[in-house]
């Protein structure tokens, strides 16, 4: 068993909060003077006793801090250098904690106390893990490990507990594949850049590989492995002497620079990006881009721990605004940002609890030229913890990009299946139509799941329509046409959405072998003023029946739209808001009470 503390707080050391601790310190070690060395004796019955020697040859061995502790009594037992560097009373104490604690840094004094309640309760195996800021005897703060044991006698009972403090910055700090200093050194170094003057100025800068990964697979971890120290080489000969290059987690460098302006950092930047036009391989080149992220301090954040999680946000804003460029921190997306991950955090709690705060809304959609119900597109919806509905756009992008619309899509097609399968009831008819994102489709479990929702609730397998959105992401047409195809043998209609956005065009028609597409609304909000969508539309809708394809036409809100739509343009569907809002499904049940009733 292994209860780990791991914590790390923000905060800078201010000059204030520094010279607090350091009085403490000197306080403690005036009255420590005053302290009798040999204040304890050490049984000869303790399990301490027992290993004193082989405590000694250890402390004598090792630069780290040792400490072992006798479960039944409480006593401590201290290498040296805890008396050394703390001027601790002696080497047995009876109160390890509370010696220790004036030398942590505030904010981690919680850490150090939970391990210690921790040892209070634990059976022996256990092992305790925390880490926390330490204040050395020249009164600055550094990364600690605290890890502790416990171990038993012969009948099992806990009875010694040992642990040892290791310094981390005298951790091996190099990445192993580039040489680079790590993510460790690269902390510390920031660390006393900012605590070592109090009006230090300055920018931290994240470099991340763009799509490295693929050079991975690509190439083989041999190849990729020269490619970063290649890389490592090319970026550190760029910076000035005086600014070294880190290696952080997997293909992500970093640096700061004192005082230095935004139009240098994009200078610098440029320099970095032609360094990585070309990776030398003895086969052939290999091309590679690199986006950036940067952060100032103080303007931006005062303390290490923001500050790297600022720069990590702004790489990130790098790489969402298309990659290869830099990205200076912004506290309006950074704001974004952390909404959409408070946003994925309750979504996901939300799947795990059978997507309870998700519904579903069905809007009308009816035969052109009746006006007749005949179908209803179901479109997702969720609450937020406040009890507000959230707009669809805010959270159907972080559904497919965390992929969470692969259980949720499960979750949709099973209930749109199960209303459709009630509502046939009053016309057996009734098409349902559900979107199908490409996130899904890769997905290998969906034909089975859709095909055993077919038969459990036993619907006509006909009255289902998959409608393909995000169509211009799409780059393996044969992969979609192979998934869908399958859907259509089973009866299934194929539908294409929004058809006219983003690269959703003829030609596409050419590639999508479907059933139906779906004009998007953008193409008839103004065809009662413009003559290019009225043509458009018109001869759009033209050609789709000569290949035997309807066409459902989105975006009516009015009578004159509609009129036009269906007598000069010859639309078969429309869906809009002029016959109706997308609805719950005991309010749009009301439509089939009313048709029912006719």
């Amino acid at each position: 068993m292994t209860c780990i503390f791991k914590f790390r707080f923000a905060g800078s050391l201010t000059g204030v909060s520094k010279m607090h601790c350091r009085d403490k310190r000197d306080n403690f070690k005036r009255k420590s003077k005053n302290m009798d060395t040999n204040l304890f004796q050490l049984d000869e019955n303790s399990p301490l006793s027992r290993i004193k020697t082989y405590f000694d040859a250890l402390q004598n061995s090792t630069d780290e801090y040792l400490f072992a502790m006798d479960v039944s009594t409480r006593q401590v037992m201290l290498s040296k250098n805890f008396l050394r560097d703390f001027n601790f009373p002696d080497i047995l104490v009876d109160d390890f904690a509370a010696l220790l604690t004036p030398f942590v840094w505030h904010e981690d004094r919680e850490i150090l106390e939970s391990a210690m309640n921790e040892l209070d309760s634990a059976n022996a195996g256990v092992e305790i893990f925390g880490e926390l800021r330490l204040m050395n005897r020249n009164g600055e703060y550094g990364w600690v490990s605290l890890r502790m044991g416990v171990g038993a006698d012969e009948f099992g009972q806990p009875e010694l507990a040992a642990g040892i403090i290791s310094r981390m910055d005298i951790k091996v700090k190099a990445d192993h594949i580039t040489g680079l200093l790590n993510r460790n050194a690269f902390h510390l170094a920031l660390m006393k850049e900012l605590n070592n003057s109090g009006d230090a100025h300055g920018a931290v800068v994240f470099v991340g590989l763009d799509n490295f990964q693929l050079i991975n697979e690509t190439y083989g971890y041999e190849v990729s492995d020269n490619a970063l120290r290649q890389i490592a080489q090319d970026i550190t000969n760029i910076l000035p002497v005086d600014i070294p290059l880190y290696k952080l987690d997997n293909d992500m460098f970093a640096f700061f620079v004192s005082d230095v302006y935004p139009e240098e950092i994009e200078i610098i930047f440029s320099s970095i990006q032609l360094c990585m036009r070309e990776i030398r391989n003895i086969d052939d080149t290999i091309y590679c881009t690199a986006s950036a992220g940067a952060v100032f301090y103080p303007d931006d954040a005062d303390d290490v721990v923001t500050l790297m999680r600022y720069a990590e946000v702004a790489l990130e804003f790098a790489r969402q605004k298309g990659k290869d460029q830099i990205a200076f921190f912004d506290a309006a997306f950074y704001e974004r940002w952390r909404y959409d991950l408070g946003m994925q955090n309750l979504m996901q709690n939300s799947i795990a609890r059978g997507c309870e705060d998700f519904f579903l809304c069905y809007q009308p959609q009816v035969n052109a030229k009746t006006g007749e119900l005949v179908g209803a597109e179901a479109l997702l919806r969720w609450y937020d913890r406040d009890g507000s509905v959230v707009a669809p756009m805010q959270f159907i992008p972080l559904l497919e990009k965390s992929r969470m619309i692969i259980p949720v899509g499960h979750w949709i097609i099973e209930n749109a299946i199960k209303t459709a399968k009630h509502w046939h009831s009053f016309m057996p008819k009734f098409e349902i139509s559900v979107n199908i994102s490409l996130y899904q489709l890769e997905e290998h479990m969906l034909y089975e799941f859709v095909k055993d929702c077919i038969e459990r609730y036993d619907i006509d397998p006909t009255t289902i329509v998959f409608e393909l959105t995000e169509s211009h992401n799409i780059y393996d047409w044969d992969f979609v046409n192979k998934q869908f195809q399958a859907f259509h043998d089973l009866g299934i209609k194929i539908s294409m959405d929004d058809f006219g956005m983003g690269y959703s065009n003829l030609s596409f028609l050419k590639n999508f072998r479907c059933n139906q597409i779906k004009i998007d609304r953008v193409f008839v909000e103004d065809i009662l003023n413009s003559e290019y969508d009225r043509q458009l539309v018109k001869h759009i809708i033209m050609m789709c029946h000569a290949v035997g394809m309807e066409v459902c036409v989105e975006g009516i809100e009015d009578e004159p739209t509609y009129i036009y739509v269906r007598d000069v343009c010859g639309a078969d569907i429309i869906q809009g808001f002029y016959f109706g809002y997308p609805e719950t499904p005991d309010v749009f049940v009301k439509r089939f009470e009313t048709i029912n009733k006719a």
